[in-house]
């Protein structure tokens, strides 16, 4: 079947009359946090992670018939009938762009996507007190089989840094042996 597509609006006037794009509201979803995580975000590509997947959600939100090309979302100019059930739709029957958009968790994306530095690993999840943590997280996650996602430097300036992914990170730390019941203290008689 072949139809004409037609301008659903923009993300501005659809979903958020302060922002641009999607990839602009991930932006300033993170905007709070420190300055280095931030930089290291971009530097290390998880950045453009979060915003291609917020992008991927939005898409599977959406009818199969809409998309959202760039800042723009665009649709079939004669829908069909049932082309908007299951979906959303605004008080002229039109299928409700922005409610499609709410249904995406914007803050899980950012916290699967989160970064962890070597060094983080080392003083805040394994409580190293020695006066190189990034060493004693580095033998570590070797150990638990865990590989950095990138090795960024900040502007070019400075030592290269090992950034690991969060959720990774903390499952692999969970899991290792030693962590929860203690199966050789067990009767087994």
């Amino acid at each position: 079947m072949q139809y004409t597509t037609t301008d659903y609006g923009t993300w501005c006037n659809q979903v958020n009359e302060f922002s641009t794009s999607p990839d602009a509201d991930v932006l300033d979803n993170i905007s709070g946090g420190d300055y280095e995580w931030q930089r290291l975000l971009e530097a290390s590509g998880a950045l453009a992670t979060m915003q291609s997947e917020y992008r991927e959600a939005i898409e599977a939100a959406l009818p199969p018939s809409v998309s959202l090309c760039s800042d723009e979302f665009v649709g079939p100019a004669y829908p069909d009938d049932d082309e908007w059930d299951g979906y959303p739709v605004d008080s002229m029957g039109t299928v409700d762009i922005k409610a499609c958009v709410l249904r995406v968790n914007l803050q899980s994306i950012i916290e699967a996507n989160d970064i962890i530095t070597q060094e983080q690993i080392g003083r805040v999840k394994l409580g190293s007190k020695a006066k190189n943590p990034s060493s004693a997280a580095s033998q570590a996650m070797r150990r638990l089989g865990v590989k950095p996602i990138s090795r960024c430097q900040i502007d070019g300036e400075g030592q290269v840094i090992a950034v690991y992914s969060k959720a990774e990170v903390d499952t692999a730390l969970a899991s290792r042996l030693g962590r929860g019941a203690r199966t050789d203290l067990q009767d087994t008689r």
